[in-house]
């Protein structure tokens, strides 16, 4: 009797052991995203991860619809608003698939009717191994996340964004740097000051996402209407990172992803 336990506890054992490598193996792999076809002209749809192997990637691929879920409705509420002069473009890019990390970066362009056309980015990351948006107090030191909070994108989508004073200077220590050419430098001023400038001195709720060819966290924030021209993205490099005290596990896959060709 003790010996059939004892196999039976080695048998569990090995197991667990198995799970335990394919999990490892499925968050160690960089992987391919699959397009989809267009939502409508210009409206592009998430794309899915191709070839998903356990219930993570599964997990992210449904998350990935109900985004498409929740630009259907803000288009048509936009062309209920905006009649036939409505319009509404949506670009993706997915700066980093892998190993442990997917990063999805979308791009709004939308008209719906008024004076002017808006612009927005939202940024979420995704973690392989659980199949759900990262929490960035378990990746990044409280210096860098701040006032972690739920901000809501250009077509309602709910994603996070990080108030942090030391992770908007440094945003702003790599913002357009001086050119030398006189003309240009004046017109960058003018946005600098708009980037340094913060409601009441409080920092702004920063996005955040991995961008494996910058090889580093890229951030970026929203600007008043007329200072969209102003918002750019800012990539802090993976050096920084840790030298600011940001866990190995997010480091690693950063420096993993940026080598792979």
């Amino acid at each position: 009797m003790k010996r059939i336990l004892r196999l039976k506890a080695a048998a569990g054992a090995g197991m667990l052991l198995a799970f335990l490598a394919g999990q490892t193996w499925a968050a160690d792999r960089v992987f391919q995203m699959a397009a989809q076809p267009d939502l409508k002209p210009d409206l592009a749809a998430m794309p899915q991860i191709a070839g998903p192997v356990d219930d993570a990637e599964r997990r992210i691929n449904a998350a990935l619809k109900r985004l498409d879920g929740n630009v259907r409705k803000a288009a048509r509420s936009c062309q209920a608003d905006g009649g036939a002069r409505s319009a509404w473009t949506r670009t993706i890019r997915t700066p980093m698939r892998g190993p442990r990390f997917l990063s999805v970066a979308i791009s709004d362009d939308m008209f719906c009717g008024g004076a002017h056309p808006s612009t927005g980015l939202m940024a979420i990351v995704y973690d392989q191994t659980t199949g759900l948006p990262v929490d960035w107090t378990k990746l990044l030191p409280p210096a860098l996340t701040g006032t972690v909070a739920l901000s809501e994108g250009i077509d309602g989508t709910k994603m996070v964004t990080l108030a942090s004073k030391r992770l908007h200077a440094l945003y702003r220590e790599r913002y357009r740097p001086t050119s030398g050419d006189a003309k240009r430098d004046r017109d960058d001023d003018a946005c600098r000051t708009v980037v340094q400038d913060t409601s009441m001195g409080d920092p702004p709720g920063m996005m955040a996402w991995l961008d494996a060819k910058a090889g580093g966290l890229a951030v970026q924030f929203d600007l008043p209407h007329y200072a969209q021209a102003c918002a750019d993205t800012v990539v802090i490099p993976n050096a920084v990172l840790r030298r600011e005290g940001a866990q190995p596990v997010l480091t690693d896959a950063i420096e993993a992803a940026h080598a792979t060709p």
